[in-house]
């Protein structure tokens, strides 16, 4: 248990009150029960909704109680704190990593003193939020001494053992049969069940539940331990107990099943429905008891709990339901005809934040590990738009990645206003991934499970793929710049706030015997955090695979973590290159001023001109052999990961020379029309009703050429360096293989060009005027080409022909 000392809450609320800028407005609260308007910085986000409609049944399975969950075929909704019945099972789905049992009081404590001005000031839940977020941690504010704050309400330490993830109910004519599984179970006999029985609908003076689970119930007349492969029921009336027979209990700690199993007679029933409630917790063997964390109640996780306020991890109404003893709030009414009947709905996910649960299929990181293991979290926020939305259309997609020391619900419980304006307010889905931990930089393990969320979101949501963006707030920023640069074509716009243009800091300097000048991880020149390798992956080096990536940039002059002079050296590389970017200067910001004042909507403003050019007329990309060995070994923990970013839009398969660094594509098709458009300086005002605090814009807009002409050629053009094989799709870049395609290739390498195609069986090939033997072969013509500068022809019916 962690200790707390509960008379620091008011220092604690004065200290959240500051940093939140929620003082004023608290004050301004006159007498009787007006509200304060207009609201300072928004309400908390709201939970998300959802709905079932009736399908027809399906003939439920028949079971054996043996531990083994092949005989529930009911399919989970796949969103945590959602009930629905599928063949015959009430499947709940629970939020995940919640195992964190009771509260100690501290936070019941500091819910009676805030309630109030919650009830008259909405946004005022921040304070609540961001004590429990861990303000010392996550913000850089002063910790209280002797306090230790913790993002979670409970106060035990994780159980995993006892973290429920799913519990299944169903029934025939003489059994209500039961199946609970946890994310982590080594033992059969580590963990127990309770399950309280509301047998006859009546409500009357508390009773002790016994098995030392310390609560006391108002309505339940059975209570049942499940543990093992054992079970008892005691009429909580009488106090009589009764062995369940042998064989109705089964435990099954193998593999990923992680099964507790039960069939309970129905006589033990009474009426239909009968309510249900089910709750897991460390069990003392020895003792024949829920083992005794010393905060009364001493179960760890409750389910069937549907209504859960957004928090980071979704634990507030368990932790305050065990701290005042009891879960009869949770207890769920189970349609015993309607199982056995095999009662099926259609589940729907509505508009709000849903956290949304799903198996890792990255080899290595489906294993049996806990919070790290094969199951996981992301946010989700649907916009009202998406209540009655046409199956048909796509809404717009914001990846926004968490801080360093935050979580999947980080944002969510934290800083609203990213999803009502990146959102709500533009009819978007919000997406926000946990990261595989608080500090994993996107890179490692973290980006495993970035693009396992990522597809997890394109197979299940409406998302418009050219109409994705990304963004996050400083860890979050960097993974911006990381995805964006090395994934360009499957984002629109990007959108790091406060940023660090590498893993841990640069200053903007750069010079012989800068590392030597060190303190800890602190040179002179690069600030290196959680492993990082500063220099491998300074992504200043980078910036070339932005040319179809527009990126807005929101930085602090006064930022204490992210030196401003060195997201100033990535402004000026950006320019260099000529590249459409915004940078907004907040001059009197630090680096938490931007999720504290929680406004957004300038730089999501930024982001909607944009959306995706699938095949572009010029790819730019390089393929850096240091900065792809980072993201595959820094933060991968004991996996060995082999990502080869290769590839981009049309191009793939990028290969670097041997005795190379780096290979750097930069292709052309001139099938696309004209060289390219015009950068010229862009500005916008320099303040803006929705940003608070002055600040300065400067960057790059692209406008076509008015002096370039329409004309097309069946070509392409490219220069390489470092490269020794790339790849290309004809098809998406316009060229017309039925005709003569021309190219000029200019490498400082041997270099083979892979060209594919619905090309002729027979092409003539003329490189720098002379008879080239090239056949296609699948579809794939092989060009292979000595270093310097080639004009190629390509005509498609083996005889030389004029182009036309």
């Amino acid at each position: 248990m962690r200790p707390r000392r509960t008379s620091t809450v008011v220092p604690l609320t004065v200290l959240a009150l500051g940093a939140l800028g929620l003082a004023p407005a608290g004050a301004a609260a006159s007498d009787g029960d007006l509200p304060v308007d207009p609201a300072v910085v928004g309400a908390e986000v709201p939970r998300g909704t959802w709905s079932v409609t009736a399908a027809p049944p399906v003939t439920p399975a028949r079971r054996t109680v043996d531990g083994e969950t092949g005989d529930w075929i009911g399919t989970p909704s796949g969103y945590a704190g959602t009930v629905v019945h599928d063949a015959g099972e009430l499947i709940y789905t629970d939020h995940l990593f919640d195992a964190y049992g009771a509260d100690d009081g501290a936070d019941a404590q500091r819910r009676d003193l805030l309630g109030p001005t919650e009830d008259r000031v909405a946004e005022a839940y921040r304070i609540e939020a961001a004590i429990n977020a861990d303000l010392p941690g996550q913000v850089g504010a002063p910790a209280v001494p002797g306090v230790d704050m913790s993002s979670h309400y409970g106060d035990l330490d994780h159980q995993h053992a006892a973290d429920l993830v799913e519990v299944r109910v169903a029934a025939d004519a003489t059994h209500l049969w039961l199946l609970a599984r946890t994310a982590l179970l080594t033992a059969d006999d580590q963990t127990a069940l309770l399950v309280l029985l509301d047998t006859d609908g009546g409500t009357g003076d508390p009773r002790d539940v016994p098995f030392g689970a310390g609560i006391t119930t108002s309505r339940a007349d059975l209570a049942a331990v499940l543990v093992g492969d054992r079970g008892q029921v005691v009429d909580l009336a009488t106090g009589t107990v009764r062995d369940l027979p042998q064989g109705s209990v089964a435990t099954n700690p193998d593999g990923f099943t992680n099964a507790i199993e039960a069939a309970l007679p129905t006589d033990l029933l009474g009426q239909d429905p009968v309510a249900l409630a089910v709750a897991a917790g460390p069990w003392d063997t020895a003792a024949g008891a829920f083992v005794d964390g010393g905060l009364g109640a001493n179960l760890a996780n409750v389910a069937f709990r549907t209504a859960e306020p957004v928090r980071e991890w979704m634990d507030q109404q368990q932790a305050l339901a065990l701290h005042d003893g009891t879960i009869d709030d949770f207890l769920l009414e189970v349609d015993l005809a309607g199982l056995r009947g095999g009662r099926t709905e259609t589940f729907e996910i509505g508009p709000g934040y849903h956290e949304r649960v799903f198996a890792s299929t990255t080899p290595g990181l489906a294993r049996e590990e806990g919070r790290e293991g094969l199951l996981q979290h992301y946010g989700v926020y649907l916009p009202g738009a998406y209540a009655g939305f046409d199956t048909d259309a796509t809404l717009p997609l914001q990846l926004w990645l968490h801080w360093r020391g935050g979580t999947a619900h980080a944002a969510a419980a934290l800083a609203p206003g990213i999803f009502r304006h990146m959102g709500e307010d533009r009819d978007g889905i919000v997406v926000s991934p946990r990261g595989r931990g608080t500090s994993t930089w996107y890179v490692g393990r973290g980006h495993a499970d970035v693009l396992e969320v990522l597809a997890d979101v394109e197979a299940t949501l409406p998302v418009d793929a050219d109409r994705t963006y990304v963004s996050g707030h400083s860890m979050g920023g960097w993974g911006s710049y990381l995805l964006s640069i090395l994934h360009p074509d499957r984002f629109a716009a990007a959108l790091p706030v406060a940023g660090p243009v590498t893993q841990g800091a640069w200053t903007g300097l750069d010079a012989p015997g800068c590392d030597d000048l060190r303190m800890d991880d602190y040179s002179a020149c690069y600030i290196e955090a959680n492993g990082g390798r500063a220099r491998d992956q300074h992504t200043r080096r980078m910036l070339d695979n932005l040319r179809n990536v527009p990126i807005g940039m929101f930085y602090a002059g006064a930022d204490e973590l992210v030196p401003i002079s060195g997201a100033l050296r990535q402004h000026e590389r950006l320019l260099e290159l000529g590249y459409r970017h915004r940078m907004f200067t907040f001059p009197a910001h630090e680096h938490y001023t931007h999720p504290i004042v929680d406004e957004w909507a300038a730089g999501v403003d930024y982001l909607d001109q944009f959306e995706r050019d699938e095949n572009p007329a010029h790819v730019t990309y390089l393929r850096d052999r240091a900065f792809e060995a980072a993201v595959n070994e820094v933060q991968a923990g004991d996996l060995d990961f082999d990502w080869r970013f290769d590839r981009a839009y049309w191009m793939s398969d990028l290969e670097v020379a041997d005795g190379a660094a780096r290979a750097r594509f930069d292709g052309r098709s001139l099938a696309h029309g004209p060289v390219g458009p015009t950068a010229v300086p862009d500005t916008d005002v320099p303040t803006s009703p929705n940003q608070t605090g002055p600040y300065t814009v400067s960057g790059l807009r692209w406008i076509d050429d008015p002096l370039a002409g329409a004309v097309r050629a069946n070509a392409f053009e490219l220069d390489l360096e470092g490269t020794a094989g790339v790849r290309l799709d004809t098809a998406r870049m316009d060229l017309d293989t039925g005709r003569e395609v021309t190219a000029t290739v200019v490498s400082d390498t041997e270099v083979t060009v892979l060209l594919d195609g619905d090309w002729h069986p027979r092409v003539h090939v003329v490189v720098n005027g002379h008879a080239y033997a090239a056949r296609p072969r699948g579809g794939t013509l092989a060009i292979t080409l000595p270093a310097g500068e080639h004009d190629v022809r390509i005509q498609p019916d083996g005889r030389p022909w004029r182009s036309r």
